[in-house]
């Protein structure tokens, strides 16, 4: 299968875009890619229609809508199904769908340093395969550990692999090199150059929250504004406005983790004291209730308390109503989110505020595995 790049993934569909100076200086080959985002978009995931509706859902010619299709099936992106019998006279139609079998996204997790996490999934973001590697705790992984990851979900790889995503802890920058994370004791660390050469494909390296909340967004909840958390190994969150991911000037929106909330004691792998991630990260947590199993209920509400606490500003500066926790089940739970909530509901809610709901992520902990991939998606074939 030989894919063709939209150059704007997410632009204005320029059959939206009238008479424009974008329509009138585009070249035909700008229009043509256009045209195919503008036909699998309406398409994806699992809708079908008839090329003639096609043409009159995307406002295209019949004739341009005819050519288009031809191409993408002739690629392997659309597939052929069913004939429609009309309702009155007229010929039977044929339905015209997405392909997601005709390629593969392989996509790793980095936020638990212990247990690596990998997937391959199917063009609608569905999992196909899966790997997990247990490693021994260190204060640093070795990119090595990453790479045999990568190797072994792309022999998995039935289809035409059309990119690989990675989700990591950290500050990552639009080139996606990892310029910290603490976590994996890495510094400007250049994942996209070494897993390059594995595939001839694109390399997406991203936040590991920023992911899941694209993922939540487009996968999950659906809802084009929130605020996700996520609970691993550190503690993040990701802010998603209109259905985009909101990553700050220095890419580092949503670094919670390392705000100070109280003036404990426990030392921060930032070097300050008292920061939200020693509080309710996943090995904090899971220690208090090893060293306390009676009090796991009281544990995990405290936790919430804590979240809740860190969010409430957050929430009434950009009138976010929907927050979701993400991370592993045994703590990210309905204990937790109904402490979160009512300290929310505790410190914004007035007349002047709309409610603010929180739930569990409903993608587990497949969140940031899925987003990533999702990110590809988005820059690869440009429906999402």
């Amino acid at each position: 299968m030989t894919l063709k790049f939209p150059n704007r993934p997410g632009s204005p569909n320029i059959h939206r875009a009238g008479k424009s100076r974008l329509l009138m200086s585009a070249s035909p080959a700008d229009i043509r890619l256009q045209n195919r985002t503008v036909i699998m978009r309406a398409l994806y995931p699992d809708d079908s229609y008839s090329r003639s509706e096609l043409a009159k859902l995307t406002g295209m010619s019949k004739v341009s809508t005819s050519d288009v299709v031809s191409e993408l099936l002739k690629e392997g992106l659309l597939s052929e199904g069913a004939y429609r019998t009309p309702h009155g006279p007229g010929k039977p139609s044929q339905l015209i769908h997405f392909n997601a079998a005709s390629g593969a996204i392989v996509s790793m997790d980095l936020s638990n340093v212990a247990r690596l996490r990998g997937v391959v999934v199917d063009l609608a973001g569905k999992v196909m395969h899966r790997v997990e590697i247990e490693l021994p705790h260190d204060e640093k992984l070795d990119a090595s550990e990453v790479i045999k990851l990568c190797r072994s979900l792309l022999k998995m790889c039935d289809a035409c692999v059309i990119g690989i995503a990675v989700a990591t802890p950290g500050t990552v920058n639009a080139e996606g090199l990892i310029l910290e994370a603490p976590k994996l004791g890495w510094v400007n660390m250049n994942l996209v150059k070494q897993l390059g050469v594995l595939a001839d494909c694109p390399v997406v390296v991203t936040n590991d929250a920023d992911a899941a909340v694209f993922a939540e967004g487009h996968f999950g909840a659906g809802f084009s504004d929130m605020i996700l958390v996520q609970i691993a190994h550190g503690v993040g969150a990701g802010l998603l406005i209109d259905n985009d991911v909101v990553r700050g000037k220095g890419f580092m929106a949503g670094e919670i983790g390392h705000v100070v909330m109280s003036d404990g004691t426990c030392p921060c792998v930032c070097g300050k004291i008292g920061c939200l991630e020693t509080m309710v990260s996943a090995p904090v947590l899971d220690e208090a209730i090893t060293n306390n199993p009676d009090g796991r209920d009281q544990i995990l509400a405290q936790a919430g308390h804590e979240l809740g606490r860190a969010l409430a500003m957050p929430v009434a500066l950009t009138n976010i109503t929907h927050v979701v926790i993400a991370g592993v089940p045994r703590l990210a739970n309905q204990t937790m989110v109904d402490a979160a909530q009512s300290t929310i509901d505790v410190l914004t809610r007035s007349r002047f505020m709309q409610a603010v709901h929180v739930q569990v992520s409903t993608l587990g902990e497949d969140a940031a595995m899925r987003g990533a991939a999702g990110l590809v998606l988005r820059n690869v074939l440009a429906v999402l």
